[in-house]
């Protein structure tokens, strides 16, 4: 398993061959080349080979910077916990290691390739659970050791190894949602989110700046020093425009921009379907300002997609994300809907008068509705900036799993006695061409609708025939008794059984969501982060902001480019940050070998004392068998005696 899950997930096939050079090495310099990864028989030599202290890898046998992390790597994709974490304890960055074998363990339990039984499910489980507090324990003493300084230029370094991925962006990829509620990864996400600001915006003040943009001149925005104060101009044009930019760059801001701006497109576009759309002669038939208005914004926000998807690489990766494709299905319905009432009438012979086609009209007006229902709910997704109600956007879609298991179980439930009521109160000779369609519909309209307590018992219950079950003959006593009685059982299998099933599952994941609010919230804010950080300004603004952001960009590469005595800084900025993470590495094992032999004294100490009052339990027990002997033959002797 170990080759075919490597060359899938971490890399060539060449990775293997030195993964046995490796576990070579380790076991003592044996030179079969054949060595199998995946046997017990290794695990078991590597496991006796290493012990709880750090090891140095001879620099002669690997030219790898961390053999220790490949070794890892290994142990974590074939699976093995135990040798997974003695690789782990002699990795040159720990935390990184963790986290990226978080990622390796969640690609396998995505992966479609891979197969995976439901032992190695539960053993990633546990993998997953394990390898994130060691990643939090690390992060513990790194924050109670180091100063805000050095923590934050470890949370931010990035890692060659994967794509410059910092440890949040790790923690986000992997959703190791307890590591990024780590005080530590908040400090920093704090920062992040107001960016350039000293405190935190709200939507007021972001609207009422857009509005007026000298007012960053003024007391109502405060700003870091160092994002305004930067060069040695000092003017009142050039102070004006570095603050402007630090507010609208800052992703507190973007958010709440773009809140107002959707919460006016949504308000607007409903103005538009309801008032100035018609298919009658007259103002509102025609392509008027208010039509054209709406079709630019729209188109806009469709740019605004684009631009997304252009910036995350390609199509299907915009795509993977849930509220991406609720986003494709509502802008396609509605494209869809705005041509459809915009269709003329092509039987209209006067070209004076303006006639909209009518089975288009309508077509389209049902679109739109539709459309306007999936705008509105989609504000539902900016409801994860506030702490109760992000956590409830997670409970509604977990319930959504909840209830799709509740509705296959009711429409079989709807279907049968549907077709129950259609058997009893219906005849052969009433499928007609045109009582088929209404009886049909009859089979799930009853059920449907009984199950929100209207029950029909006297449409049902009549001899000549119900509304949605016509006939032509008189229905029996029987046969009508026999419907009331089916319309009892079925609201006792729905009402009674289904549905109080449903409230039982929406209360546990209610429970379960409500336990860890805290942290799904947290977690919740940094997708809204980097969302935003990697976010343009909504329309109209987007479009200035990507093609400025661009230019902007490719300066910024080329600059650090010539810059090499920012690249040496940075060289030794992680030195002295690797330095800092191994010396909490080495403080956890010494820490954790205490406790373990502290747990192992005290077990001694039990046991011993135990045992003691197990011998001290037994000389009683024998004291007192050794008194009654006596007892019992001295009485047994002045019997004697005395016979």
């Amino acid at each position: 398993m170990v080759a075919a899950n490597m060359v899938l997930l971490y890399g060539s096939s060449n990775n293997v061959d030195h993964l046995r050079r490796y576990v070579r090495y380790h076991l003592g310099g044996l030179h079969d080349s054949k060595i199998d990864l995946s046997s017990k028989e290794t695990v078991d030599k590597m496991i006796n080979r290493l012990s709880g202290t750090r090891h140095e890898f001879d620099s002669n046998i690997s030219n790898e910077s961390d053999p220790y992390f490949e070794l890892m790597v290994w142990a974590a994709l074939s699976l093995y916990p135990q040798v997974a974490e003695l690789m782990w304890s002699n990795t040159q960055e720990p935390i990184r290691a963790a986290l990226f074998v978080l990622i390796i363990l969640r690609k396998l339990q995505k992966s479609k390739k891979v197969i995976v039984t439901n032992h190695e499910k539960e053993t990633i489980e546990n993998m997953r659970e394990r390898f994130e507090q060691l990643a939090i324990d690390i992060m513990d003493l790194l924050h109670q050791n180091c100063d805000s300084e050095l923590r934050e230029k470890a949370l931010k370094s990035g890692w060659d190894r994967l794509d410059n991925m910092s440890y949040i962006d790790m923690a986000y990829e992997c959703k190791a949602k307890d590591f990024v509620a780590h005080p530590a990864c908040q400090e920093l996400q704090d920062k992040r989110w107001k960016r350039g600001l000293r405190s935190e915006v709200g939507l007021l003040t972001t609207v009422l700046v857009f509005l007026c943009p000298l007012l960053v001149m003024t007391p109502l925005v405060t700003f870091k020093r160092s994002w305004v104060h930067k060069g040695s101009s000092n003017g009142f044009f050039i102070k004006f425009l570095r603050k402007f930019k630090a507010f609208c760059t800052s992703p507190c801001v973007k958010f709440w921009w773009e809140v107002a701006m959707y919460g006016i497109f949504i308000a607007y576009q409903s103005f538009v379907i309801l008032a100035r759309i018609g298919k009658e002669n007259g103002h509102n038939c025609k392509l008027n300002t208010e039509k054209i208005i709406l079709i630019i914004w729209f188109g806009m926000l469709l740019i605004d997609e684009f631009i997304q998807a252009v910036s995350i690489g390609h199509f299907f990766g915009w795509l993977n994300v849930i509220w991406n494709k609720i986003d494709a299905v509502m802008y396609i319905v509605n494209i869809l809907g705005l041509i459809l009432v915009n269709i003329p009438d092509s039987s209209n012979q006067d070209a004076s008068v303006c006639r909209i086609n009518s089975d288009s009209y309508d077509v389209g007006r049902v679109l739109l509705s539709i459309s306007s229902i999936m705008f509105i709910l989609r504000i539902i997704h900016m409801f994860i900036s506030d702490k109760y109600l992000g956590p409830t956007v997670l409970m509604i879609n977990k319930m959504m799993k909840d209830f799709r298991v509740f509705l296959t179980m009711f429409v079989m439930v709807l279907i049968a006695f549907g077709v129950g009521y259609a058997v009893v109160l219906t005849e052969p000779e009433d499928f007609t061409e045109k009582n088929t369609p209404t009886i049909i519909g009859g089979i799930f309209f009853y059920t449907f609708f009984q199950m929100y307590g209207e029950l029909f018992v006297d449409d049902l219950g009549t001899k000549e025939g119900a509304t949605y079950f016509p006939t032509t003959s008189t229905r029996g006593s029987l046969r009508t008794g026999v419907v009331i009685a089916l319309v009892g059982v079925y609201m006792a299998i729905v009402v009674l059984m289904l549905v109080n099933i449903l409230i039982a599952m929406f209360s546990d994941t209610y429970s379960k969501v409500k336990e860890r609010q805290e942290v799904i919230f947290k977690f919740q804010r940094l997708e809204l982060l980097m969302e935003m950080e990697e976010s343009y300004l909504p329309p109209p603004f987007s479009i200035i902001h990507f093609i400025v952001g661009h230019i902007i960009d490719k300066k910024e590469a080329k600059r650090l480019q010539r810059d090499q005595a920012h690249q040496q800084y940075n060289k030794r900025s992680d030195t002295v940050i690797r330095s800092a993470v191994i010396d909490c590495l080495e403080d956890y094992l010494k820490s954790r070998r205490q406790k373990e032999g502290t747990e192992i004294q005290t077990l001694l100490q039990n046991n011993t004392r135990y045992l003691k009052d197990k011998v001290q339990q037994l000389q009683a027990y024998l004291d007192t068998m050794n008194y009654n002997m006596q007892n019992n033959f001295a009485e047994l002797r002045s019997f004697i005696n005395t016979e």
